[in-house]
């Protein structure tokens, strides 16, 4: 009687990881780059859609023209400030990860997240096309078709923003951590959480950039489709503000390492003081 033997499934998992962190991850990381250059690109486009919306709401809804031309002027200078803001402060966040170097000695972790955040984002993806295509045929039934589009976008967004995290778990060194044999304890804690912020800095053009091509897709709608104006409106101001994003980020990365000193000076302030007691 033959023996039965079941596949390895751990190991062809990692096999598969193994595969995407070499063949493709690095590819993949650099796209972050890409999301920023569209999402500066996507501000521009949202001030020249703002003079076309404003046409738009003097003709179709028959507002004042001067309220329509304050409209207008208002639009377009948030859309270069935030450009401004955006645009400053990108490039000081990969500078935080390039001078914040730090080890663990195990990336088996960091596969079990890979694995989570990537089902996680599958599953989000199919969840989000299987509901919009189910409100859209209800649509018929008076469904409002904007629930469909945000529900889309909602769920797009996750999975490109889960699918970025599963490739920096699976390459390390892109946040300037080192894989070594030994480390202590708390190296370990400090290496572990400090991916994770590391990694908010790294997804951070992607989230700006995936959020200010919703925006321009949102304002295309609203061009066309009148329904819900006043949330269409709020929506496009939640997608817009991602441009404070990387400001935000830098600054509460900057707070979690001036902490991080404060408790590791703490720690080792006994072993200080016993080195100074013995040589008394």
């Amino acid at each position: 009687m033959k023996k039965i033997s079941f596949p390895n499934t751990s190991l062809l998992i990692n096999r598969f990881f193994d595969f995407l962190s070499v063949k493709t991850g690095k590819n993949v990381l650099s796209i972050g780059d890409v999301f920023a250059r569209i999402g500066l690109s996507g501000l521009f486009c949202i001030a020249v859609l703002s003079v076309v919306f404003s046409v738009v709401l003097i003709v179709r809804y028959a507002i004042p023209i001067g309220s329509g031309i304050v409209f207008m002027l208002l639009s377009v200078f948030a859309s270069v400030f935030l450009h401004y803001v955006a645009f400053t402060m990108l490039p000081s966040l990969n500078t935080l990860i390039e001078n914040a170097p730090t080890k663990m000695s195990s990336a088996g972790i960091l596969k079990v997240m890979a694995l989570f955040v990537g089902i996680v984002g599958i599953f989000s993806l199919l969840y989000g096309i299987y509901s919009s295509i189910v409100l859209i045929d209800a649509e018929v039934m008076g469904v409002m078709a904007m629930e469909s589009n945000n529900l889309l976008f909602s769920c797009l967004f996750l999975f490109v923003f889960c699918e970025f995290w599963l490739f920096l778990f699976l390459t390390p060194s892109e946040l300037n951590v080192e894989i070594v044999e030994k480390t202590s304890v708390g190296e370990e804690f400090v290496g572990l959480t400090s991916f994770f912020a590391k990694g908010c800095l790294k997804l951070t053009p992607v989230v700006f950039g995936t959020a200010i091509i919703f925006a321009v897709l949102q304002m295309i709608i609203m061009l066309f489709n009148s329904d819900a104006l006043f949330e269409q409106v709020e929506n496009l101001l939640y997608l817009c503000s991602s441009a404070f994003l990387p400001l935000l980020v830098y600054v509460g990365f900057l707070s979690y390492y001036f902490t991080l000193d404060l408790l590791t000076a703490v720690l080792k302030l006994p072993a200080k003081l016993d080195k100074i007691a013995r040589k008394e």
